[in-house]
């Protein structure tokens, strides 16, 4: 029996005077040989949500790719070792996190970080700054930077020495593989790794997004069952796809100046989600879905839900 909770909050609104800073800064961190699609495609979702400024970090052999992915993406490439994130590049994303006009402080409003990321040692030291050193921050973990997550033991403090007693605000999205490294529960054990993801969220004040079918979003606010979403979404990229339209959530702010929730960007961003899959179907067919069409079907919706 699900916990009760709260209705969605509505999309951030737009005042007429508004400009794009207005509507946050976010930066998307991953990519690799191979694999620049994916970042390029949750770079692409969190504009389509409404970000106004998105910039993707990726290893510098990707950054061609990611930037001709779409024209409105802006691009900083990081350190790369033959197509992956290298040993510098963590220390060059920290740089480049810094607003130097305000003292230091982090210049962008949410991060997500993973997609298509790979798991060497250069992105480990970039998962390291984002989850035990940029607390601060609004920041959404998939793909590879779960699987970190789940090789350092930096979900659980008692069994790593350099994991941040409090990861801050931050929402993880796994799959049931994903979730299986994290918690050792089997995938094929839906409601085990249900409990499991929120005895983690008890513990360490995370939200979890469990992927499947339905969706459910766990945190210390109690579960969520998501109601949108077909079966045509199970296809190659429409995580990332997810990554971003949370990742966007969290960064923007409502016309009294606050950001939702990491609870309430996730509850809103995977039912988002799940309705632009559900247009896509309607148009397509779902045998016929890829992932770009969710990102097309995220425009074709109400201003809110």
């Amino acid at each position: 029996m699900n916990d009760p909770a709260p209705p969605l909050p509505p999309r951030p609104t737009r005042k007429t005077d508004a400009h794009k800073g207005d509507f946050g800064k976010c930066l998307l961190v991953g990519g690799s040989r191979g694999m620049a699609g994916s970042i390029a495609l949750s770079t692409l979702a969190t504009l389509r949500t409404g970000t106004g400024l998105v910039t993707a970090a990726v290893p510098d052999r990707c950054l061609e790719t990611v930037a001709a992915f779409h024209p409105c993406l802006m691009t900083v490439p990081l350190d790369d070792h033959d197509g992956h994130f290298g040993d510098q590049a963590a220390k060059q994303l920290a740089g480049f996190l810094q607003d130097d006009a305000t003292g230091g402080d982090i210049k962008f409003d949410a991060i997500g970080c993973g997609p298509g990321m790979s798991t060497g040692m250069g992105s480990q030291r970039v998962v390291d700054l984002l989850w035990n050193q940029t607390t601060k921050v609004p920041r959404v973990f998939d793909a590879d930077a779960l699987n970190i997550l789940s090789a350092k033991g930096w979900l659980n403090p008692s069994q790593s020495a350099d994991a941040s007693p409090d990861p801050g605000p931050a929402v993880l999205t796994p799959h049931p593989g994903e979730l299986q490294r994290l918690t050792g529960v089997s995938a094929s054990d839906r409601q085990g790794q249900i409990d499991a993801a929120a005895s983690i969220a008890d513990r360490t004040g995370v939200v979890i997004v469990v992927k499947g079918g339905p969706t459910v979003v766990v945190g210390r606010a109690g579960r969520w069952t998501n109601t949108t979403g077909n079966p045509g979404m199970a296809t190659a990229g429409c995580g990332d796809v997810l990554t971003g339209v949370i990742t966007s959530l969290l960064g923007q702010r409502g016309d009294d100046g606050r950001r939702m929730s990491p609870w309430d960007a996730a509850r809103l961003g995977v039912f988002l989600h799940g309705a632009a899959g559900d247009r896509a179907a309607e148009r397509l067919g779902q045998a016929f879905m890829v992932a770009t069409d969710v990102i097309d079907g995220l425009s074709d919706g109400p201003s809110d839900q």
